[in-house]
C-alpha cells in the first residue's frame, strides 16, 4: 500500500478538465497515513493549478482516520446526494 502512496505521491494529478475536478473514491480499499497525506498533496497541487478539487464517496475507515487525526473537516469532500 505505502508503494502505491509513494508512486501516485511522485506521479502527481493531471488536471486537464478545467476548472473543476471530482475525485471518485469508491473503489478505495485499505488506507492508512499515507492516503491522508495523498489526498491533502493532491488538494495542494490541484490549488497551485487553479483548480477546485472535492472528494466524493469516501469509504469509511478513511473517514474514520481523517476524525481521528482532526482534520475530516479540511478534506474537501463532495455532497452525497439528497435520496428521492
Amino acid at each position: 500500500m505505502l508503494a502505491d502512496i509513494e508512486t501516485l505521491l511522485a506521479q502527481g494529478i493531471v488536471i486537464s478538465s478545467g476548472p473543476v475536478l471530482e475525485i471518485d473514491l469508491v473503489s478505495v480499499g485499505e488506507v492508512d497515513s499515507a492516503a491522508i497525506s495523498l489526498l491533502f498533496d493532491w488538494v495542494r497541487q490541484a490549488t497551485e493549478r487553479g483548480c477546485h478539487l472535492t472528494y466524493s464517496n469516501l469509504p469509511a475507515n478513511l473517514t474514520s482516520l481523517a476524525t481521528l487525526y482532526g482534520v475530516q473537516d479540511l478534506l474537501p469532500v463532495t455532497p452525497a446526494p439528497i435520496p428521492h
